[in-house]
């Protein structure tokens, strides 16, 4: 059996969704032609029973309540007043029944709808109208809290092959990337165990397309995103080829309107501005050129033998938003680059990490002045004193957003 026909079958639901009937505890009951002397009686040798249903043909009218039943019995005259009269005297006449089918989410509902005293003093469980025995609110919390757990887990096991599927839609373009330019690293961390930031690299003829994108999002959301948006890149490459970037991000930026109805200045879906941030360049190794065009995501540039980081900023359009126009053009910037020119592209889960002794962001700054003074090592390298600095400087805070960063030389 392959992987992911071993997955769905795993993945089907492994329990019987609980019912009011796992709750069903048979308990003594009463009928209303008993005694409160016999209602002491029953609760004095039965001193777990929280209440005790009273029934009339096998039919619950009633629950009495032991906290409260005891508490007016324990006042000066009351046995002998009440001690030979019907038990009723002291039912609560509208206790919450249930029937034994009734699943745990509805049952949930109803209690709180009840009140506190179907928490407190329990309720009584039925089968085709005919008492069947109680329930009560620990157990009810038990069952609840169970089910969360379950469902959790549930979750967490979908999301995890989720992970598979998106490293294996990812993983083309780490071949891709390795065939066309061996020395070049990358780093690609989900915040959660899927994220929304994504890569793509291809090869055609005399060069190489790259892409390093973040979408909106983080964990299951972004990476739905990252489905619409590398589809909608694959069909632009195959429409116009990987030479013209800007023409590449027009392409994704109507196919996504159009797909998440984010036309005209109104959601397609009521809360929805979603897109997506963007470098993609194309690089011909033989003459070094390289042709970026960024969607709010910069390219850092450093020559051989240079003192500062150029920043190449893309321009502060995103990709697909709903204040994106849909027929926006982004630019695309032609280089001329040295041999051994370093080239760096990340998303904004680097610059945006909040962390130092000020609570403040890692900053572009940062980055320009770890790969100056990284300038001499591999790729490989870079991107592990990026990783590491990052680490340092992030310290005891939340990991914010997805992290993806790209490195090579020219």
């Amino acid at each position: 059996m392959d992987e992911s026909r071993a997955y769905l079958s795993d993945s089907r639901p492994r329990f019987r969704p609980p019912s009011a009937a796992d709750l069903c505890t048979p308990v003594p009951c009463m009928t209303a032609d008993e005694t409160n002397e016999k209602v002491l009686e029953v609760f004095t040798r039965h001193r777990d029973l929280i209440s005790l249903p009273v029934v009339e043909g096998n039919r619950p009218i009633g629950l009495i309540n032991r906290s409260i039943f005891l508490s007016q019995f324990s006042k000066p005259f009351r046995m002998e007043l009440y001690g030979k009269k019907s038990c009723i005297a002291f039912m609560d006449k509208e206790p919450l029944v249930v029937d034994a089918s009734t699943d745990i989410d509805t049952l949930t509902v109803k209690t709180v709808e009840y009140g506190e005293k179907a928490l407190t003093d329990g309720f009584i469980i039925t089968r085709e109208g005919l008492f069947a025995g109680v329930g009560n609110g620990l157990q009810l919390m038990r069952a609840v809290a169970d089910m969360q757990v379950a469902r959790n887990r549930q979750i967490m096991h979908s999301i995890e092959y989720a992970s598979v599927i998106q490293q294996s839609l990812l993983r083309s373009s780490r071949d891709s990337l390795a065939r066309a330019c061996p020395g070049a690293d990358l780093v690609w961390e989900p915040r959660d165990v899927v994220g929304g930031d994504f890569y793509q690299f291809s090869q055609d003829g005399d060069g190489w397309f790259a892409t390093v994108a973040d979408c909106t999002g983080h964990g299951v959301p972004g990476a739905f995103m990252t489905l619409i948006a590398t589809s909608s890149l694959s069909q632009a490459i195959k429409e116009h080829g990987p030479r013209d970037p800007a023409a590449l991000l027009g392409h994704v930026n109507r196919s996504v309107k159009q797909m998440l109805g984010q036309l005209d200045g109104k959601d397609g879906t009521p809360g929805s501005d979603d897109g997506l941030d963007a470098a993609c360049f194309w690089f011909e190794p033989a003459h070094r050129r390289l042709r970026f065009a960024g969607a709010r995501l910069a390219l850092f540039v450093l020559r051989p033998g240079a003192e500062a980081v150029e920043v190449l900023d893309g321009q502060r359009k995103g990709v697909g938003y709903v204040d994106s126009e849909f027929d926006f053009a982004w630019n695309n910037i032609d280089l001329e680059l040295p041999a051994a020119t370093l080239v760096f592209v990340t998303t904004d889960g680097l610059i945006d990490q909040v962390g130092g002794p000020r609570g403040i962001t890692f900053g572009k700054k940062r980055v320009r002045e770890l790969l100056l003074e990284q300038a001499g090592r591999t790729p490989a390298e870079i991107n592990r004193a990026l990783l590491a600095a990052l680490q340092a400087w992030q310290g005891e805070h939340h990991r914010r957003d997805d992290l993806t960063f790209f490195c090579f030389r020219t």
